[in-house]
């Protein structure tokens, strides 16, 4: 996809507005950090590498719940 845009000044930097069909198409959201690159007449914008625990997490269908064995013994009472 392909689309126009102008560069806008942002306090002290520049920035350039990603058009909603662009950013719905790459899932982008407000907050989301991203990369961003210069080449010689280009720019990119890439999602960041989430960490390896991020991904994980990803992956958890639902949370597991605290198991109580009994009272705290031995070290676990010096807490």
């Amino acid at each position: 996809m392909e689309s126009r845009t102008k560069i806008a000044r942002y306090g002290n930097s520049l920035a350039v507005r990603i058009p909603r069909a662009i950013a719905r198409d790459l899932d982008f959201r407000e907050g989301d950090v991203v990369t961003v690159r210069s080449g010689e007449l280009h720019l990119v914008v890439e999602r960041a590498a989430k960490s390896r625990l991020e991904q994980r997490l990803e992956t958890v269908s639902h949370l597991e719940t605290e198991v109580v064995t009994g009272p705290a013994r031995g070290n676990e009472l010096d807490g």
